[in-house]
């Protein structure tokens, strides 16, 4: 059974995402205009003339005039002059069509040139930007058992077929059918042979990732780019709900848990700045970017207030002031101003 995790890498691209969108608008607005201005309209005036000519009409007529007496039919070295001619006649009208063509292309795209520079630079810094894996599916195995290469074994047989051509049929039949019948026997052996030829295994995961969607497979076996059972390590770890897809590394890792942690890249752990101790139980204090030996919980982003106070032991903001006791919840909000409780009634 295979892997795949499901990933998507809009929270790490809103802001490319919405520039794209203007950029894309801003280039459509500029060749709208440039479509509408009047070299452009000449160039596609001119453009659609390119279908036929006076020329061509002619030489067609005269191919027609050719054919006028059923009873006398041209003869063919007639035809085919002018068969060339109007050959001719269109490759240069393709031709030109083609220059006109390329030249409103040109025109279309006048004063685009560093929109579609940008573009390009966030199609490629979102397709680049990392990604969330929302959801892990188990499917179809990514290993599937093909034929083998028996590609000389076919150009044999083919020989062996063409080699029939070769026989001289104005022999007696009973000769000839002979040596028909004796590379027939050699043809067969040789599909035997093709038959014969052990699988291979084709990992088919491309596929597969597009047929869930957005997905990237995953190894289950797969920790610290080491495979757990001896074999080949995949993507550095198994993917988690919540974990990191990096199309850069083409590979998955945890969040980063502190500021200060920096990626391994052999392993695609985060490792702190300073080691931890082997023996005791510690906690990361990240405003000092080492290890305590007591419960150390670090601040998260979500201060509701700047007065409020971060519980190192317990976690969560407190305020400067304790509620009000014996007080609903709801009944008293937080003044920051005037650093007090303000009942709500």
């Amino acid at each position: 059974m295979a892997y795949y995790a499901k990933i998507s890498n809009e929270e790490f691209t809103v802001a490319e995402r919405a520039r794209l969108r203007e950029a894309l608008n801003e280039k459509d607005v500029i060749e709208n205009d440039n479509r509408a201005s009047d070299g452009y309209v000449a160039l596609k005036n001119m453009y659609d003339t390119k279908n036929t000519s006076d020329t061509l009409k002619s030489l067609q007529a005269e191919l027609n005039e050719l054919y006028a007496d059923i009873q006398n039919p041209p003869a063919q070295e007639d035809v085919d002059a002018l068969n060339t001619a109007i050959q001719a006649e269109k490759d240069t009208l393709a031709e030109e069509a083609q220059e006109l063509l390329d030249q409103m292309e040109i025109l279309e795209a006048e004063g685009t040139e560093d929109l579609v520079a940008e573009i390009e630079t966030l199609n490629t810094a979102i397709a680049n930007a990392l990604c969330r894996v929302t959801a892990i599916y188990s499917g179809v195995d990514e290993i599937v058992m093909v034929a083998g290469d028996s590609s000389e074994i076919q150009e044999e047989i083919k020989a062996l077929e063409d080699s029939k051509k070769d026989i001289d049929y104005t022999q007696d039949q009973e000769v000839w059918m002979a040596e028909v019948e004796a590379i027939q026997v050699q043809i067969t052996a040789k599909l035997d042979e093709m038959d014969a030829v052990p699988k291979v295994e084709f990992d088919n995961s491309i596929y597969w990732e597009g047929f869930y969607g957005g997905c990237k497979r995953t190894s289950y076996n797969t920790r610290g780019g080491v495979h757990t059972l001896g074999g080949t390590p995949f993507r550095k770890n198994y993917a988690g709900v919540g974990y990191i897809y990096d199309p850069v590394r083409d590979a998955f890792y945890t969040e980063q848990p502190f500021a200060s942690w920096t990626l391994d890249e052999s392993t695609c752990y985060w490792q702190p700045p300073t080691p931890r101790p082997e023996e005791g139980v510690w906690y990361w204090k990240e405003d000092t970017t080492d290890w305590v030996d007591y419960v150390y919980i670090n601040p998260d982003n979500n201060q509701p207030y700047p007065s409020w106070i971060w519980d190192t032991t317990n976690g969560g903001w407190n305020p400067p002031v304790d509620y009000p006791e014996n007080h609903h919840p709801n009944e008293y909000s937080w003044n920051e101003e005037e650093q007090k409780w303000d009942s709500r009634i």
